[in-house]
């Protein structure tokens, strides 16, 4: 209803009291009864607005907007009856700050602890979980600014991330979230900035569309890029250790940023199946006598557990590549380290094939594809090392990967992969050599059939359809086995 305000110079002037109503109208005139040079600001409450009388309200906005003001404030609840019995109990206790005049950010790191970092972290934003690692800037030029920002953790790969950036100008509090400061790759970053370059009337036009918000943004890829490759030089283990959850967004930073790409490139990891990671030199220097520049990845590990084991049995490493990102980064990759990435269940390579040439069986070609019941089905002869495997199925690793970048944007009519398969008949198998003398018609069919089938299902989930002939014909041949 009425705010009063009664002020005293430091210069020994007489004391004002001012008093406005709610219609504008004020009165000013002296005041005898303040000694003390300071001013007090007087609210009268509407009954409207008594939520504004709560203690725990005013805390809240002062924690907002006060947090960390450069000088110390004090809340005070005079008419709590809380209030006076902890008086009462304390009597000799001094009042403390409920704002941080010296916040974490206007320290040297080399005076922080983790323990100080986290502790910051879970004040300012309220987030239980620890994040995956934290950078404490500090820049003077291109554009002077401070700040700590940290790369939260990630419930799942599919959670939406929310960033929040909270910017001050010497401490004083200007905006909650202010993401134009961020490289957009970064979107997902928690932090706040201190910036007295930037105005305090910041608006998305002028921080779009400002020189200093951009040297800002461009500061900050690089010390996250430092700050990776720092950290995987440091400390290898726990650098692996949050890799999962930092991955998908790494790639999409590499993606968008060939700057980015340039520094991290060395702290850039690649899953291998069984666990364990490499680096891109790391894995070339390991396969370099087997395959030069040829890296073997999968994207379900139970599916293609059959070519994974052909190509561990090698000591081959397998690259896990199964999240939607990665068959643009493999694409990535590719061009600028000058090397390919193969499915393990893709066209035969050399590393899995034996010694001598294979013979070609056009009667093999004919009995499968009738097996199969494809009759201009790709049929392959192959010597592999690994005598227990008669057959598998490979398809063209781009032609699979356009197939599955048509599906995954809703492209209609893209044929299943099955139709562009070959199946690949090992020579070096016993199973093969025996299936090409038997004479029985029948039975060289009914075996061919449950061949392809085993190919098919060490590649792939059956359909109803194949299970059900799979199953029928699996028990036919236990029940001759039998007899």
């Amino acid at each position: 209803d009425t705010v009063e305000v009664i002020t005293r110079s430091y210069t020994g002037a007489e004391a004002v009291h001012f008093v406005c109503g709610e219609e504008g109208e004020y009165e000013i005139r002296p005041d005898a009864v303040r000694e003390q040079a300071g001013t007090d600001v007087i609210l009268h409450i509407t009954e409207d607005c008594e939520e504004y009388l709560q203690e725990s309200k005013l805390r809240a906005i002062l924690d907002k907007y006060c947090a960390f003001l450069p000088v110390p404030l004090y809340l005070t609840v005079l008419c709590s009856e809380e209030t006076k019995e902890e008086e009462t109990k304390e009597e000799a206790t001094e009042p403390t700050p409920i704002n941080d005049i010296a916040p974490l950010w206007t320290k040297a790191p080399s005076d922080c602890t983790d323990e100080e970092y986290l502790s910051f972290y879970r004040k300012v934003f309220s987030d239980y979980r620890e994040p995956l690692f934290h950078i404490h800037v500090s820049a003077d030029y291109p554009v002077s600014f401070k700040g700590i920002l940290y790369f939260p953790r990630m419930g799942n790969e599919y959670e939406s991330p929310e960033g929040q950036i909270k910017l001050y100008y010497n401490q004083v509090y200007v905006a909650d979230n202010i993401k134009e400061v961020l490289p957009e790759y970064l979107f997902m970053m928690k932090g706040v900035l201190d910036c007295p370059e930037l105005p305090l009337n910041v608006s998305r036009s002028y921080l779009q569309n400002s020189v200093a918000v951009q040297k800002i943004s461009a500061h900050i890829a690089k010390k996250v890029a430092d700050k990776l490759v720092a950290m995987m030089n440091g400390d290898r283990e726990k650098y692996e250790s949050i890799w999962g959850e930092g991955r998908t967004f790494v790639q999409y930073a590499c993606l968008r940023d060939g700057k980015f790409y340039d520094r991290v490139k060395s702290a850039l990891l690649l899953p291998i199946v069984g666990g364990g990671h490499l680096t891109v030199e790391e894995y070339r220097e390991k396969t370099k006598d087997k395959q030069e520049n040829t890296f073997f990845y999968c994207s379900d590990p139970a599916a293609q557990a059959g070519y994974i084991a052909m190509l561990q049995a090698q000591d081959i490493p397998v690259i896990l590549f199964d999240r939607m990102l990665d068959t643009q980064f493999m694409s990535h990759l590719e061009q600028k380290e000058q090397i390919r990435f193969l499915r393990v269940d893709s066209e035969l390579s050399d590393v899995l094939k034996g010694e001598g040439e294979a013979e070609e069986n056009e009667a093999l070609v004919s009995l499968f594809r009738a097996a199969a019941g494809k009759e201009e089905m790709k049929v392959q002869m192959a010597v592999l090392k690994d005598e227990a495997v008669p057959a598998l199925l490979t398809t063209d690793e781009q032609s699979r990967r356009f197939s599955d970048m048509m599906r995954l944007y809703g492209g209609e009519g893209v044929p299943r992969e099955d139709g562009e398969m070959t199946l690949v008949l090992n020579t070096a198998s016993p199973l093969i050599a025996r299936l090409s003398k038997q004479t029985e018609e029948a039975t060289a069919k009914q075996v061919a059939k449950q061949i392809y089938a085993l190919a098919l299902l060490s590649r792939r989930p059956l359909n109803a359809e194949e299970m059900k002939e799979f199953l029928a014909d699996s028990y036919e041949l236990l029940k001759e086995r039998l007899s």
